[in-house]
């Protein structure tokens, strides 16, 4: 009785809060926040949930199962606006309903909006896609069956503005389903609750003309379509009772028995966690999260087809893979196939090398959970079992020992062999563990793979920090840069406390950019006193992984500069490892790189 009694409470006060509210829609833009013009109350109370009801739709860990094996999947934008932006529907001048912010660029609506009646992907193959998700290592796909811009790549019912009415006139998604089926691979949806060519989405007539034409989309994906593992939403900043989201997913659910849900469900439920995992976008995700997450990057700068973008070699994807293996998530790696049907060759061909190594190393990230040791200056860990992968992606300075430390484990190490070349052996010393490495063959691995067996499954015990992150505080260097290509991207702004942090999940959004003329760059740190550096952190924007290769000096107490480490790749929070020695300066210099310099971190640590 009092359960029901407090159930009763709990609707009367969503009625109260929905009578109370105003049942109009805002259209001025000119008020508030652009995005407050999109948000409004629910059509009636039933909309609304507690949060027991929001339990209903977790998904058991028998369902998530899969997914937390798979670790890579692949992220497939495509559409129309490709023959004249790189930008999905962001790349439309109109109206955005539901999104933070006003268009300030792009196609004009008239020119966008009509690409489909010359878009003809001819060279499209269900089949080749789905024999290079498998090359590529990935166990899924997740494929935009409409975006924001509202077009449909399905035969939907109610609508014109799909892939039938092109040139090309198959259905995409039902080619697609079929060979996934076929493969073996897992199949997502991708479908944006706001629609910005439909008239009535988040306006005065949302809930009786949008709401039901989304949901017969839904429906018609979800029914019509064989089996379908998941749905990656993406309300933008709308809240889940605009969307009737219970209602939505309680039905898919009895569609498509196990089907998991991102978060992107709407905001405003009653408990924090949102759909079945995290989605952190253009970032590796958090080191120590409470639940599991997938990290969804982009293979170029954009998520649509880019031609003159650049492609991230397989190094900085691979190793990216394996700091969201060993931190509790996948990676769900986009590429953007062109206007004929086909993926870039480039990009295709750097992700064929991720593909090798997971064939040969797959066993040390696949079907294995986020490790014991938290990640860290070293790399990342997993484990299955009682057996423990030790991912070390550091890489080491010249005059640095092949030794990586870390802190004692809680169990007693039965055995230690390598994986990969080079592991001589371990052993404890004040209650550290201490890896030994033939330095030779180490520097030749982009990660250097242990496999300890435990006596006990590391699992029953608590998940052990390695790393501190502290670095040196701006007050105790000075920085100078040969060049800054603007103002904005001027060497200091990467040391901004407040807004450029480096840490796993955080999106580092300035960077240093050398001018286009400069060709031999520099980004210097004068230390005030003498230094005992131990690691060396850099990172690029996310978007632009370019340096190829690149060099470290430092400077000694006579003030000569000397090359310590000469590198190729950095991508996403390269560590070096150096000896601890007494430095009085450390430089980088990017050698040679294929598009714009954009670095995002140049940290220290002693």
């Amino acid at each position: 009785m009092i359960t029901i009694f407090i159930q009763v409470k709990y609707y009367i006060l969503l009625i109260l809060i929905f009578i109370s509210t105003s049942s109009s829609i805002a259209q001025d833009s000119n008020k508030g926040n652009y995005k407050d013009q999109w948000q409004f109350p629910a059509k009636d109370a039933t909309y609304y949930v507690t949060a027991e009801q929001q339990r209903e739709l977790y998904a058991t860990e028998a369902e998530m199962q899969w997914f937390k094996d798979a670790k890579l999947g692949i992220f497939v934008h495509w559409g129309p606006a490709l023959l004249k932006t790189n930008v999905l529907s962001w790349g439309r001048f109109g109206e955005r309903p539901g999104a933070g912010r006003p268009a300030t660029n792009g196609e004009a609506p008239e020119v966008y909006d009509n690409l489909y009646k010359t878009f003809n992907p001819k060279d499209f193959d269900a089949d080749t896609w789905m024999q290079h998700v498998k090359d590529w290592g990935a166990e899924y796909i997740v494929f935009t069956a409409k975006h924001h811009d509202g077009f449909a790549f399905f035969d939907a019912k109610n609508s014109d503005y799909t892939i039938m009415n092109t040139p090309y006139g198959k259905d995409i998604c039902k080619q697609l389903s079929d060979a996934a089926h076929k493969a073996g691979v897992k199949l997502f949806w991708y479908y944006s609750q706001p629609d910005w060519m439909h008239p009535d989405n988040l306006r005065e007539k949302h809930y009786e003309n949008y709401l039901p034409y989304m949901k017969q989309h839904v429906k018609q994906l979800f029914t019509e379509y064989g089996r379908i593992d998941g749905v990656f939403w993406d309300h933008l900043a709308t809240k889940y009772w605009q969307w009737d989201s219970y209602h939505l997913l309680k039905d898919m659910k009895q569609w498509q028995s196990g089907i998991l849900s991102n978060a992107r469900t709407g905001f405003g439920w009653p408990l924090p966690d949102r759909g079945d995992y995290d989605t952190p976008e253009q970032s590796l995700g958090p080191v120590n999260h409470h639940r599991y997450w997938e990290a969804c990057l982009t293979m170029t700068d954009k998520w649509l087809y880019s031609p003159k973008g650049p492609i991230k070699p397989y190094e900085t994807v691979l190793g990216m893979l394996i700091q969201v293996a060993g931190n509790g998530g996948n990676l769900l790696l986009n590429l953007g196939p062109n206007g004929k049907g086909t993926f870039v060759e480039a990009e295709a061909n750097e992700v064929d090398k991720v593909g090798a190594w997971i064939k040969q190393y797959g066993h040390t990230i696949k079907n294995t959970r986020r490790g014991i040791y938290i990640g860290g200056d070293y790399g990342a860990s997993t484990q299955t079992g009682n057996k423990l992968y030790i991912h070390v992606l550091q890489q080491l300075s010249e005059d640095a020992e092949a030794t990586i430390e870390l802190p004692m484990l809680p169990t007693e190490i039965i055995s230690a062999k390598g994986i990969t070349e080079g592991f001589k052996n371990y052993d404890v010393v004040n209650k550290t563990l201490v890896l030994h490495f033939n330095k030779n063959k180490f520097i030749k691995n982009l990660d250097n793979i242990v496999e300890l067996t435990l006596a006990e499954n590391p699992l029953n015990f608590e998940r052990i920090e390695t790393w501190k992150a502290n670095p040196l505080s701006k007050k105790q260097f000075n920085v100078t840069a040969s060049s800054f290509i603007k103002p904005k991207h001027k060497p200091e702004v990467i040391y901004n406390t407040k807004g450029n942090v480096f840490s796993e999940g955080i999106h580092l959004k300035s960077w240093w950019e050398p001018a286009k003329d400069d060709s031999n760059a520099s980004l210097t740190l004068n230390f005030q006193s003498a230094k005992k550096i131990k690691t060396v952190l850099l990172s690029e924007n996310m978007r632009s992984h370019c340096v190829r290769k690149f060099t470290l000096e430092t400077k000694d107490k006579n003030g000569n500069w000397n090359t310590i480490c000469t590198g190729t790749t950095i991508g996403e929070g390269l560590r070096i490892k150096l000896s601890g020695s007494d430095i009085f300066g450390i430089r980088f210099k990017p050698r040679e790189h294929t598009k714009a310099i954009q670095i995002t971190a140049f940290n220290v640590y002693e």
